[in-house]
C-alpha cells in the first residue's frame, strides 16, 4: 500500500483527476455539439399512437396508390452560378464520410416467412421485365433506365436501400423516396416532410424498403422522428434552385416492422459522404411516376429507376447532374462508389428539383452545414 504522502501515491491521483477531466471534458463537447445541431434542426416526434397508426393504415394497396409529391420546380433560366463552380473546382477531395453496413445474416429468411405474399408478388412478376424501359440518354450527359424491374436487382444491395417513403398530406396521400442509411435512419428529401410555404409538417410517414409493383418484400417501417434544417423551415417566397435547394435534406428515424426486425438489421444501409468534391460519378435512384418534362411514365411509381452521371457545380453546395426522370423521385439517393451485388455505396446528396424541360436533376451537396447537424441531432 502506498501512504497519502508518498510519490506514486500523488503520481497515481494526478492520472486519476486527468482520466476524470478528459471525460468530462468530452462529455462537454459532446453537449455543446448536442446543443449547436439542435439549434440547426428541428425534430417532430411520433406518439406511440401516430406510430400504430402510420403502420395500420398504409396497406400494399394504398403504398401502390399513392400519388407522387410534386417536385419542386424553379421557373428561371436554370444558369450555371460560374463564380460559385469557379471556386468548387479546388475542391475535388474524397471528404468525409461514414461507412456502409450489410444487413443480419438470416434476416432475409425471416422477412420471407413474414412477407410470403409479397415475395411470391415479386418472384412471379414476370410481365413487368418484358415492359422494361431499355438504357438510354444524352450520350456524355447520363444514362437512364430500370433497376428493380429486372428481378435480378431487387434483393441485392446496393438497391434494396432503397425504397418508396409514402406519407399523408392536408390534400391526401403521396409518396417520395428514401434510402436507408446508419441507425435505422433513412434520408430524403426536406420537401417530401415539410411544406416550407405553408408551414406545416406532413404526417403518418411509412418507408418501403425495395418496395416493387405494390409488394413490400421486407415490410413497412412506421416512423418514430423526422428532422430537418431550422433553415428549410425559415425560407419564404418562390423556390429557388440556387437559393432553397441546399438546405433540402431531412432525416427519419424508423421503428420495426411488423416482424420485429430493424431497418437495418433487414437490409443494411448506405455509408455517406459530406465534404467531397462536386464532380462525382453518381448513381441517382427513386420511384419516379413522371419524366422532366412532367409526362406520366409507364408503372407510375412502381419500380426503381436510376440515373447515371457526372454531377457538375450548379452553385454553392448545390448539385446538378443530367437524368431523365422527374416528380417522384424527390428525395432519391445519389450514391457514389455505386458497384451492383455487393454493398458499396455513399449518398451524398439527394433529390430536391428541376427546370422543366431541362434534362437536370438538382441535389443538396452534403456538407457540414446539411447532413452532418442533421445526423448529430437525430442520432444517425
Amino acid at each position: 500500500m502506498f501512504s497519502r504522502t508518498s510519490p506514486l501515491f500523488k503520481a497515481k491521483s494526478i492520472r486519476q483527476l486527468g482520466q476524470i477531466a478528459f471525460v468530462a471534458m468530452f462529455v462537454l463537447v459532446s453537449l455543446v455539439l448536442s446543443a449547436q445541431a439542435a439549434s440547426l434542426t428541428v425534430t417532430k416526434t411520433a406518439s406511440k399512437g401516430e406510430q400504430a397508426a402510420a403502420s395500420a393504415y398504409w396497406t400494399r394497396a394504398r403504398i401502390a396508390n399513392a400519388p407522387a409529391m410534386q417536385m419542386l420546380i424553379d421557373r428561371g433560366s436554370g444558369e450555371v452560378d460560374a463564380a460559385a463552380a469557379l471556386a468548387a473546382a479546388a475542391e475535388t477531395g474524397e471528404g468525409e464520410s461514414e461507412p456502409p453496413g450489410m444487413p443480419d445474416l438470416g434476416a432475409a429468411g425471416v422477412a420471407q416467412a413474414a412477407y410470403a405474399k409479397d415475395w411470391k408478388a415479386v418472384e412471379t412478376d414476370l410481365l413487368a421485365e418484358e415492359a422494361a424501359d431499355v438504357p438510354t440518354g444524352t450520350g456524355g450527359t447520363y444514362t437512364y433506365y430500370d433497376v428493380n424491374v429486372n428481378q435480378a436487382f431487387w434483393k441485392v444491395g446496393p438497391h434494396m436501400w432503397s425504397g418508396k417513403l409514402t406519407f399523408s398530406t392536408p390534400s391526401g396521400n403521396s409518396s417520395c423516396s428514401a434510402t436507408v442509411i446508419s441507425n435505422n435512419h433513412i434520408v430524403t428529401a426536406a420537401h417530401c416532410v415539410y411544406d416550407t410555404t405553408a408551414n406545416r409538417w406532413y404526417s403518418n410517414f411509412v418507408f418501403t424498403p425495395a418496395y416493387r409493383n405494390g409488394s413490400a418484400p421486407y415490410g413497412t417501417f412506421a416512423w418514430q422522428s423526422a428532422t430537418i434544417l431550422t433553415t428549410w423551415i425559415n425560407l419564404s417566397g418562390s423556390f429557388s434552385i440556387n437559393g432553397w435547394t441546399r438546405y433540402d435534406v431531412a432525416v427519419l428515424k424508423m421503428k420495426n416492422n411488423s416482424a420485429g426486425q430493424t431497418l437495418n438489421a433487414v437490409v443494411g444501409y448506405a455509408g455517406r459522404r459530406w465534404n467531397a468534391g462536386y464532380n462525382q460519378l453518381n448513381f441517382n435512384s427513386g420511384y419516379p411516376a413522371q419524366n422532366y418534362n412532367l409526362a406520366t411514365i409507364s408503372s407510375p411509381a412502381q419500380y426503381l429507376r436510376a440515373c447515371v452521371n457526372e454531377s457538375f457545380t450548379q452553385t454553392t453546395d448545390t448539385l446538378g447532374g443530367g437524368c431523365y426522370w422527374g416528380p417522384g423521385i424527390s428525395g432519391g439517393s445519389w450514391l457514389v462508389d455505386y458497384r451492383p451485388f455487393i454493398f458499396s455505396g455513399y449518398v451524398n446528396s439527394v433529390n430536391s428539383g428541376l427546370f422543366v424541360g431541362q434534362q437536370n436533376i438538382y441535389g443538396a451537396r452534403f456538407n457540414s452545414s446539411n447532413i452532418v447537424p442533421l445526423c448529430n441531432s437525430s442520432g444517425c
